[in-house]
Parts: structure tokens; sequence; C-alpha cells
């Protein structure tokens, strides 16, 4: 690989050794067996520096933004054969951000220091079989308010295997969200592994959580717990999450082309056949155009220019992305024919991968119904201002 593409080399300079020879020479049997990335793996990674990029100066950090910690997760992915570990990163260091953004000092001197290390690690317990406004997670106060009693089953959770603590949304005992902090050890809790079709080591596992009694300073937020969620989790990661995807996509592309290069049919190498060439630049173009649309979505979040809670640009990019990723996994396995399908290839490895997006952050079919309804209600408000107007 050209590890110059985008500035791939400045991250491979640092993390290099570890991504060569931790990550890339042990995933086949890895993924093959759904081994978890390990959290002494993701400790060394982080006391080279990985989770300081985005974290706050307060917090020894370089606080450089959602945009430039898009394009770090961009390089990982492409030098990673792995994307679980992209992937699984992402999530932790949104844990971290989530956390700071709840400002809770007795949190964060608890909790941060160790999280920050890499020592320990925090998921997100949000999803259910049901949306935000249909949770069957409960919280119940006791009679004078000091513990809660908690009931939750949540059947996704994204680096659940190898969590320390997780992010719990629930109702409480009126309609509104509330969020607490769990550990994994905590009594009634059960952590269940999830057999996944890709991302089989971000170690994604069902939470189980049965009359777990917890003490009130777990709760971190008692009222509008969405809208936090909205703000610090689901929208501002929707688009951030097709980084790291988008970074192997042009991987698979370079190891098609370099397949292709070498290989000869009807006396002619293949890449110079012109259809052969057309595929390469669908594939070229549908990466690019992708890239350019999260790019400019992470930037607009850095601007302050995006909705907080529910940005259509954002969306937008997070449905184009995992439509084009997939595109070009599946050219790549077109083209290449039964090699691509071999483990050593790792192209289809990465088809299985990509198809991970497809759920995340919102259900692709969901995203169009939810931008239709948006642009009817655009227009809507756009008539209403003008009828005004006129009378």
């Amino acid at each position: 690989m050209n590890v110059d593409w985008q500035g791939a080399g400045d991250i491979q300079a640092i993390f290099g050794t570890l991504i060569d020879k931790e990550l890339n020479c042990t995933v086949e049997e890895r993924d093959r067996l759904s081994i978890p990335i390990s959290n002494a793996l993701i400790e060394k990674f982080a006391r080279r520096g990985l989770y300081k990029y985005n974290l706050p100066a307060v917090w020894g950090g370089q606080e450089v933004g959602y945009a430039q910690w898009g394009r770090v997760l961009e390089k990982l992915g492409y030098l990673s054969t792995d994307l679980s570990f992209p992937f699984l990163i992402s999530v932790r260091m949104s844990f971290i951000s989530f956390l700071i953004a709840v400002g809770r000092e007795d949190i964060n001197n608890e909790y941060l220091v160790h999280l920050i290390e890499g020592k320990t690690g925090g998921a997100f317990a949000y999803t259910e079989d049901a949306d935000a406004f249909s949770f069957v997670s409960r919280a119940v106060p006791s009679a004078d308010g000091k513990t809660y009693t908690v009931n939750a089953v949540k059947k996704i959770v994204t680096g659940g295997e190898t969590a320390n603590y997780f992010l719990l949304f629930v109702h409480g005992d009126t309609a509104d969200m509330q969020v607490f902090l769990v550990h994994a050890d905590d009594p009634g809790v059960v952590v269940t592994p999830s057999v996944m079709h890709g991302c089989r080591s971000t170690g994604i596992a069902c939470l189980t959580l049965t009359d777990v009694q917890l003490d009130k300073h777990r709760l971190l937020l008692a009222t509008d717990g969405l809208s936090f969620a909205q703000r610090y989790f689901l929208n501002c990661r929707r688009s951030l999450q097709t980084t790291l995807f988008l970074g192997r996509a042009r991987a698979v592309i370079e190891t098609t082309v370099a397949y292709l290069q070498n290989t000869v049919r009807y006396d002619q190498q293949l890449i110079d056949m012109q259809h052969v060439q057309a595929c390469i630049g669908e594939m070229y173009m549908a990466l690019e155009s992708s890239r350019t649309l999260v790019h400019y979505s992470l930037e607009r979040q850095v601007r302050q220019e995006s909705d907080v809670y529910w940005d259509a640009v954002a969306s937008m990019a997070k449905y184009q992305a995992v439509e084009d990723v997939n595109k070009i996994a599946l050219q790549a396995l077109n083209l290449t024919g039964g090699w691509g399908y071999t483990e050593s290839s790792g192209i289809g490895r990465a088809h299985r991968d990509f198809t991970a997006l497809v759920a995340g952050a919102d259900p692709q079919e969901k995203l169009k119904v939810d931008m239709g309804i948006r642009m009817v209600h655009d227009l809507d408000m756009m008539s209403r201002r003008s009828s005004k107007k006129e009378s």
C-alpha cells in the first residue's frame, strides 16, 4: 500500500509497528474465531497517544475536533486490515467524550484517567428492538431516592464484551430517558458475546441487567437523556464512524488494482482492459464523492454549522458512504473472482465488515424515510412563510 495516502505515513510512523505486528498479522485467526480486540492491546496504542488527538487540552489532548479526528480514523482504517480496531477506538473515544460532556467532576476524577490510558474501556448500551420512545428498559427509584432498581436488555453493544463500564439509556418513572453509568461487574449484570457477520473483533455483545441496584450517584442524566444522546453520541457519530470504512475502501481499491496488474487473461493484463479500467474508475469516484461529503459534514460540525440534535447533512453522508463502500467491495469481488473470496485477500472480509454500517447509526432504509420527512417538513414551512408574507 501507498502509506502516504492522505498523510497516512504520519500515523504509520507512530503506530505502524503495533498495527503490523499485533493487528494485521493476526487478523485472520481473530476474525475466524470472533476474538475481540483486547484492552491490553488498546492500552499500547493509548500509551503512544492515540486518544490524545481528540481529547480536550485540559485532559492532555490536542483537541483537534471531529474533522481531524475523522481523518485519523480514516488513516487507521486504511492501514489496519481489521476494521474492528478503529471502529472500537472510535467508540471508546466517544465514550470518553460523552463523560466529559456530562461535566460531573466526581465521575471524571474516578474514571477518566484509566479510560484515557486505555487501561479500562467503555461502551454505549443504547440499542433495543425498538425506537427510543418505546424502550422497555426501566429504572425505578427507591422510596428515599437513594438507589435505583434497573432492568434492561440491550441487544447490540459495540465493544460490550471487553467493556468495564456502560452508559445505559433507560426510561425512568416518567417517559423521559435517563442515563446511568453501569459497571460490568455490578451484581445482576450479564454480558453475552454475540457472533456477528462482520467487524467480529469489536466484541459486540448483549447486555442484560436483572434487578441491578445502582446508587444515585451513578445516575448521570436524570432528564432529557435522549437529547443528550443525540447531541453527544448518535448525531455526532453518524458521519464520523464512516471515515474508517472509507480508509479501508481505499485499501481495497489498491489491493484490487495490484491483483489486476499481475493477472493475465486472453494474453492481456486485466488492468489494460477498458471495461476493467471503467470499473476501477467507478470505484474511485464512489470513494472520493463519499469522502467529500463525509469530511464536509465533519467540518460543518467543527464550524458549529450543523444541527446538533439531528443533522441532515451528517445523515446523508452516512447513507451515501455506506452505499459506496459496499459498492466498492462488491465491485472488487467481481473483478478479482475467486481470489477475492479467499481469506488472505482481505476483500471478502472487508465486504462483510462494510455491511456492519448498513444498520449502524440508523438503518439505511430508515434514513431514507427520515430524509423524506425532513424534506416535506422544510417545504411545508417554506410554503407557510410565503403565505404569511402574501397575507
